[in-house]
């Protein structure tokens, strides 16, 4: 199974500066020889996330979490490792050879391009279902009577599902898909007896795409009232995940615009893309999630995202939610630098209906328009809370605008609405702020709590889970063999050495300053975890670059060294390895503990042959006796390497 290089892999890390990566992301402060902040995967006040340049590695004091700029990438961006790698390799400009070489798992690289084929197929199985004068002709009705002409059908390749069981079913079993494969596509479903239909029937097809054009996912329209549901999505799938996802941004992002305008429904989104607003995308049938502001935040660089909500209860109700979740993120994510607004179509309408009554023009002005999220807060707080005939309730006017204030992480946007709220309650606007930072500073020390002790089960449970795979010397990768007890000891001496032989680079191999016999070999180190970790340097190592400690990182995450976390033993060596001194000075250290660690195992390996000889045969004897003249002249040949460095 071919697989991304080592040596591309390891170019990658050499030019995706770790601080870099890290600092588009969170704003890192430096000390001593390190930059830190607060971890962005746990939540915390104190800073205990540390960056290290020197290593090309990050590392949570608090959740343990740790890596190097492809592990990083992995958590903030959700990818897999050849994703990750290549998110990098896109950024850095490094090549990646396509040819010979497919991104981890062969199989499920294999089933996902077996649902994506599905997925391709049951698109044009619906566009022309639409278009057939007899199935289609009910979806052609209802998409004409929602102003769709062949130029909208065609961009956004919208289809219809016929209202059959197995018409969809049909046309893929006879390309050769199983229906396994078509479960796996979320277009299916099965009967109680356990036969496999199609799940839509009867709707209006509007396909989803990923931001590279893939299709990934459908949506349907019922077009009869009688259908108990509206709208009828694909389930998450092997390529599809609905909370990353947005309808339209595929087309959205070639806008580049510095706007995103973000609506509710498929129809709002193409109704808004029609009257000239190609910037607007569609949440999928899910409560707005972090991880779709993030693509938002992506695609609006240092611009706005302007949320519309239906005006219905159920609209505004899920505003009230994603509003907390955005402002969280805006306080996770402070080099976003976007601004999110949210506007209110007048008389209670959608953006679609207003549109078709009002026309583009007005409807930019509700656009330009659009409420900050402080604003829209304290409209929502006096409005929630006033009533015609008895006025104001102050009580639940102040519970909820100091609430809705403790969101607020920007100091100025807070202290707005202190002064706002202050006037309609007649009180003093330090005090009102004051409730406000004092609400905020309970939930985010319920937090915090929840948080580290969420953090401090992963991190036993990250101790806990280390060395399970790890062979013990001589064993197979089997389920037997994990259940053998693993030995994660070292010596302080075998530590150094392969510390010093990192920090030598490619100078290891380098014969002008090592001899071949001079290489560190597993066998130099007793515990399983040591050769574990030598076995993997050298897999890894290139005569060019060496292997670096960002590289071995990814090795060491999964290992422990006498109880503790093999990325912290390792990481104090290397530094200690790094600050010795010129590459002579370091080559020098290296061989003082590799002799001192050699001569040891003579020496042990020398009082096993004498303790043998008592109870050896004559033959046995002369055999030892050879062993121990052998071993006799290595250690003087040792003791004289070493008496000369």
């Amino acid at each position: 199974m071919g697989r991304i290089p080592d040596s591309v892999i390891a170019e990658v890390l050499n030019r995706a500066d770790i601080v870099d990566v890290v600092g588009s992301y969170v704003s890192l402060k430096p000390k001593g020889g390190n930059y830190w902040a607060c971890c962005p995967f746990h939540g915390e006040k104190t800073p205990s996330f540390s960056v290290n340049p020197a290593r090309g590695i990050f590392k949570c004091f608090g959740c343990n979490k740790g890596g190097n700029a492809i592990g990083f990438i992995m958590e903030m961006e959700r990818l897999n490792y050849p994703e990750a790698i290549r998110f990098l390799a896109d950024k850095y400009g490094v090549n990646i050879p396509d040819t010979g070489y497919d991104d981890g798992d062969d199989l499920l690289r294999k089933k996902k391009e077996r649902v994506s084929g599905i997925l391709k197929e049951a698109c044009k199985y619906f566009y022309y279902s639409l278009y057939d004068e007899e199935v289609g002709r009910q979806g052609m009705q209802y998409a004409r009577a929602r102003g769709f002409d062949d130029n909208t059908l065609k961009h956004f390749g919208i289809g219809f599902a016929p209202d059959q069981w197995e018409g969809l079913y049909n046309t893929v079993r006879a390309l050769g898909y199983t229906d396994e494969e078509m479960m796996e596509s979320g277009l299916f479903t099965r009967t109680k007896k356990g036969n496999v239909i199609d799940l839509f029937r009867n709707r209006l097809m509007f396909p989803i795409f990923d931001v590279r054009d893939n299709i990934i996912a459908f949506g349907g329209r019922a077009i009869t009232p009688v259908e108990e549901r509206k709208y009828i999505n694909s389930p998450d799938s092997l390529v599809y995940n609905k909370q990353k996802h947005l309808y339209a941004l595929n087309w959205a992002k070639k806008e580049k615009s510095n706007q995103l305008i973000i609506v509710e429904g498929y129809m709002d989104a193409i109704s808004m893309h029609r009257a000239g607003f190609r910037n607007t995308v569609a949440s999928l049938g899910t409560a707005f999630t972090a991880d779709q502001l993030k693509l938002c935040a992506r695609y609006t660089t240092n611009g706005e995202v302007v949320f519309f909500f239906d005006a219905d209860s159920a609209g505004q109700s899920a505003a009230m939610r994603a509003i907390p979740m955005m402002c969280d993120f805006l306080r996770k994510n402070e080099k976003s630098h976007i601004r999110i607004k949210i506007a209110k179509v007048p008389d209670g309408k959608d953006p679609d209906e207003f549109i078709k009554v009002n026309g583009a023009g007005a409807f930019a002005d509700v656009v330009r328009n659009a409420y900050y999220v402080e604003d829209y807060l304290l409209d929502r707080a006096y409005s929630d809370n006033f009533d015609k005939k008895s006025g104001l309730d102050t009580g639940k006017y102040q519970e909820d605008v100091c609430l809705y204030g403790s969101w607020m992480n920007d100091e100025i946007a807070k202290s707005k609405m202190a002064n706002a709220a202050a006037n309609k309650l007649g009180a003093n606007s330090d005090i009102v702020l004051r409730q406000m930072i004092s609400i905020a500073e309970r939930k985010a020390s319920d937090e915090d709590l929840s948080r580290s002790r969420e953090a401090s089960r992963a991190k036993q449970a990250d101790m806990e889970s280390r060395n399970r795979e790890l062979p013990t010397e001589g064993s197979e990768i089997t389920e037997e063999a994990n259940n053998v007890a693993v030995s994660d000891q070292a010596t302080n001496d075998e530590i150094m050495l392969f510390a010093f032989a990192m920090s030598l680079q490619e100078s290891l191999t380098d014969q002008a300053m090592l001899s071949k016999t001079d290489i560190i070999r597993p066998s130099d180190f007793a515990g399983d975890t040591m050769k574990t970790i030598v076995s993997r340097f050298f897999e890894l190592y290139d005569p060019e670059f060496g292997a670096s400690f960002a590289r071995m990182m990814e090795t060491f995450m999964g290992l422990t060294i006498n109880g503790e976390a093999a990325e912290d033993v390792m990481a104090r060596a290397y530094d200690k390895a790094c600050a010795s001194g010129s590459i002579q000075t370091r080559r020098d250290m290296y061989l003082g503990y590799l002799f001192r660690i050699r001569i040891k195992a003579l020496e042990e390996k020398e009082r096993y042959l004498i303790d043998s000889y008592k109870f050896a045969s004559e033959e046995d004897r002369a055999k030892i006796q050879e062993n121990l003249r052998k071993i006799t002249q290595y250690k003087q040949q040792l003791m004289k390497a070493g008496e000369n460095l």
